[in-house]
């Protein structure tokens, strides 16, 4: 069950989530597209933006992974008797989205610190450096950067059970995860960008779903969503 006030927070969360991956697209576009060319970009960007690279990290990494966990909680709300199952799944799978973006965090900032504050006896050395930690990151990366597209297939399937929304939503949705999996594979990587675009989609379109249906409510049913 869905009160109204957790429904207008579900679109809230929604929409930081959509805004999280918008900032990351920009700053790939345009603000900084060699952040992840290592060793070379990733140390002009460290060196040239300091905290600010602290801010980026924060947003796009624990701050999109909270919300995208408390996201989940509105979203399996409604009646948790029915695909108990499916919904206890979204739940952990929506943790591990927010634990992998922590400890993704946690190593940036450090790693970055590290490099800024430490003197190094040669580039090369800085250099080393800096792509050891990326192989750390990958590695992590390649092993559980899949939880948010997996939580949007099994959130998809969820809604869809239970018949909330347009079917075209879902099949969005479940799209995107889908998408979000295979790009991880180098093979694919030239999709990145369509998969970021599709992930921004949804979550504004759910977002303003959540938002629309918290509206259009009638005040004397604040009770719960049907």
């Amino acid at each position: 069950m869905i009160t109204r006030n957790a429904g207008v927070r579900g679109g809230i969360y929604a929409l930081i989530c959509a805004s999280c991956f918008l900032l990351g697209v920009v700053t790939l576009k345009w603000l900084a597209p060699d952040i992840y060319d290592f060793p070379d970009g990733r140390l002009r960007i460290i060196m040239e933006y300091g905290w600010w690279l602290h801010l980026w990290h924060f947003i796009v990494f624990p701050l999109l992974g909270l919300c995208v966990f408390l996201l989940n909680r509105v979203l399996t709300r409604q009646d948790r008797s029915k695909f108990e199952g499916l919904v206890i799944l979204c739940t952990i799978v929506s943790f591990l989205t927010l634990s992998h973006d922590t400890t993704i965090f946690i190593i940036e900032i450090m790693s970055n610190e590290l490099i800024i504050r430490q003197e190094f006896d040669s580039n090369y050395e800085q250099a080393q450096l800096t792509l050891e930690v990326y192989a750390i990151l990958n590695k992590l990366r390649a092993s559980t950067e899949w939880g948010i597209d997996l939580w949007i297939c099994l959130i998809s399937v969820l809604l869809f059970l239970r018949g909330r929304y347009h079917v075209l939503m879902h099949a969005l949705g479940f799209s995107v995860g889908v998408l979000g999996i295979v790009v991880l594979n180098d093979d694919f990587h030239h999709l990145s960008f369509v998969y970021l675009y599709a992930m921004i989609a949804w979550f504004f379109i759910t977002g303003f779903a959540l938002l629309i249906e918290a509206k259009n409510r009638p005040k004397l049913h604040e009770g719960v969503y049907q």
